[in-house]
Order: C-alpha cells, then sequence, then structure tokens
C-alpha cells in the first residue's frame, strides 16, 4: 500500500471517527499490537481497517504482509493509536460534549457514510468504447447548443481523454441518485427562508 495521500489520510482520520463508534461486538483473541489508554487495537482489527480502506485487495494484503511494507504498518498503526488517544482525550476533557464540535463530527461522519453509500455503487470497471462515444456525443451536443463546436476534435484523437470526463459526470450522477434515494427514505423539510431557490 503506497503512502497516504492527504486525501486518504482525510478519509482515515473520518473511517477512524467512524470505527470508533461502530466497534463490533464479537470477541477478537487476535495479538494486541497496541494499547491506548486501556484501549486494546488487535492484530484482526488492524487489517480489517487497512482491508476497508483500500480498493484493491491485492495491494492490502501486500501492505499487510510484505517485510518491505513493515514502516508503513508500523506508521500506519502509530496514527491509529494516536487518534484513539486524541479520541479518549477530548472525552476525557469533555470536548466532545461541545456543540460545535459535535456538530462537525456529524458532518464528517455523513461525509464518510456518503462516500461509502457511493463506494458501493461504483464498478472499477474501465466504460467501454460505446459509453465513451454515447459520452462524446453528448458533449458534442453540448458544444453545439452552445455555438462552440467548431474545430471538435473527432472521437478517435480525444478517446483516450475520455475516461476520466465519463467517471466524473457517472460520479456526479451517481451522487444525485444517492441523494434522491436518501430524500426519499428520509424526508427533509425546510422553513421557506431556509429553502434553496429552486427546491
Amino acid at each position: 500500500m503506497p503512502k497516504l495521500t492527504p486525501s486518504a489520510a482525510l478519509l482515515l482520520g473520518a473511517a477512524l471517527v467512524f470505527s470508533l463508534a461502530c466497534k463490533t461486538s464479537k470477541p477478537d483473541s487476535s495479538r494486541v499490537i497496541a494499547n491506548v489508554g486501556g484501549d486494546k487495537i488487535t492484530e484482526a482489527e488492524f487489517q480489517d481497517m487497512v482491508r476497508s480502506l483500500s480498493a484493491d485487495p491485492k495491494a492490502a494484503q501486500s501492505f499487510l504482509t510484505d517485510p518491505a511494507a513493515r514502516d508503513d504498518r508500523a506508521q500506519l498503526a502509530s496514527r491509529i493509536a494516536m487518534s484513539r488517544a486524541i479520541t479518549a482525550y477530548a472525552k476525557q476533557t469533555g470536548l466532545d460534549q461541545k456543540p460545535a464540535v459535535k456538530r462537525q463530527l456529524e458532518q464528517q461522519q455523513a461525509s464518510v457514510f456518503f462516500q461509502e453509500l457511493a463506494k458501493q455503487r461504483t464498478t472499477t470497471v474501465d466504460p467501454t468504447e460505446e459509453q465513451l462515444r454515447g459520452y462524446y456525443n453528448q458533449q458534442v451536443e453540448r458544444l453545439k447548443a452552445s455555438g462552440q463546436a467548431k474545430g471538435v476534435p473527432p472521437f478517435e484523437a480525444v478517446k483516450g481523454q475520455l475516461a476520466e470526463g465519463y467517471k466524473q459526470q457517472r460520479m456526479a450522477t451517481l451522487s444525485e441518485e444517492i441523494l434522491k434515494e436518501v430524500k426519499a427514505k428520509v424526508p427533509v423539510t425546510l422553513a421557506d427562508d431556509y429553502r434553496p431557490a429552486g427546491e
């Protein structure tokens, strides 16, 4: 597993917040790799975290077993332990009860939930040529409608660049679908003077 990017580190932090709230109650007899103020982090728990944070099961397994990744594993275990220590300290000092902190945690938790919903519905398969061609045609039509279609390169010339745009469009569509589903299952009403324009 490569070094964590800033976004992966942020996701790790959010995942840690989530994992602290959702510890399983099943007994874990694996080796204790860290003790944080009496709260134990086991090897099985650490491995589960690594697997859940990696999109590639083979990369996760390599990270967990490759002797060359020992220092990276140790750094991640240290970060997890320090995150737990900070959380424990915040609870000891009452920081976790501050309204502003509760609101921030709620927002982070919602973000983690949303990312997981999107992850569950996202395929890692590259788009087909037919999907890319459809996306290309949509973009050409959009440019024509705005009078900017002059000089648009042919499909074959830009085919290699279309995949990223297609994936971004698919993610935007997926996000809209998730929000629509959430609103259908959990109705939200806002006072007239707090309702966004167009809703």
